[in-house]
């Protein structure tokens, strides 16, 4: 089965993180909180949707993949 969720799995995480520690320091120093607040929903929303279909995925492998 060819599988491109690793990537997406790595893909999601690493925007969120780079999200949270950039564009929440750069809006926070501006003083635009409507943009901090917008930030900071998408980079956790990005990170848990990385580790959700992460899981996904091993629950997948694990019970429904034969």
């Amino acid at each position: 089965m060819i599988t491109f969720n690793n990537y997406t799995v790595l893909l999601l995480l690493i925007s969120g993180l780079l999200v949270l520690v950039f564009d929440v320091r750069v809006y926070k120093k501006a003083n635009l909180q409507r943009e901090k607040k917008g930030a900071l929903f998408t980079g956790w929303l990005n990170i848990s949707l990385g580790i959700l279909s992460y899981l996904g995925y091993l629950v997948y492998e694990k019970w429904f993949w034969k």
